[in-house]
């Protein structure tokens, strides 16, 4: 199905995991899933109800990124296609090789949190488009727009870490 967006899904969370034992990182899922719902319950609880207003900004902010998230991705492949010149001395050789693991497996995990970012304004921009056109005013879709803002962002910064890590890469060789 073409837009079967399940393996988007699981390359994003398959990126939650400990560099060094290669297993899931529960830190990861507390700070990417599980603050965001703790944030959510707690505007749940205090009975926030956003504003058809905010609803309306919302609508722009992630179709904004949405545009911005694509751009991102084009840049990474762009230095995907990036070929080196390979070294004449074995070690050298041996390092770039090491580089350009590296360099693929960020651009991977970069291309995995992009995508699941752009699904994930997608869904933001439909919710809230949604609950703007009917003037839906509850603190549970106020809640579940929290949690939508909060995964965003923090997963918006685990991209820019990444991105900044692929680029810092890409300036020190040569």
């Amino acid at each position: 199905m073409k837009i079967d967006v399940r393996q988007i899904v699981r390359d994003h969370l398959a990126t939650l995991r400990d560099a060094s034992t290669g297993k899931r990182s529960s830190v990861d899922i507390m700070m990417f899933y599980i603050l965001p719902g703790g944030l959510a319950f707690w505007g749940y609880c205090a009975e926030y109800t956003g504003t058809l207003e905010i609803f309306s900004l919302s609508v722009t902010f992630f179709g904004i990124f949405v545009a911005l998230l694509l751009n991102l991705q084009v840049a990474a492949f762009a230095i995907s296609q990036r070929h080196w010149k390979k070294p004449e001395e074995d070690i050298d050789a041996e390092l770039q090789q090491i580089n350009l693991e590296t360099r693929n497996r960020l651009l991977s995990e970069i291309n995995a949190n992009i995508s699941y970012l752009v699904l994930a304004s997608c869904l933001a921009i439909v919710l809230f488009l949604t609950l703007y056109s009917f003037g839906y005013k509850s603190s549970f879709w106020s809640a579940i727009g929290i949690f939508l803002y909060a995964h965003f962002i923090l997963t918006l910064l685990m991209v820019v870490k990444r991105s900044h890590a692929l680029f810092q890469n890409e300036y020190k060789v040569d």
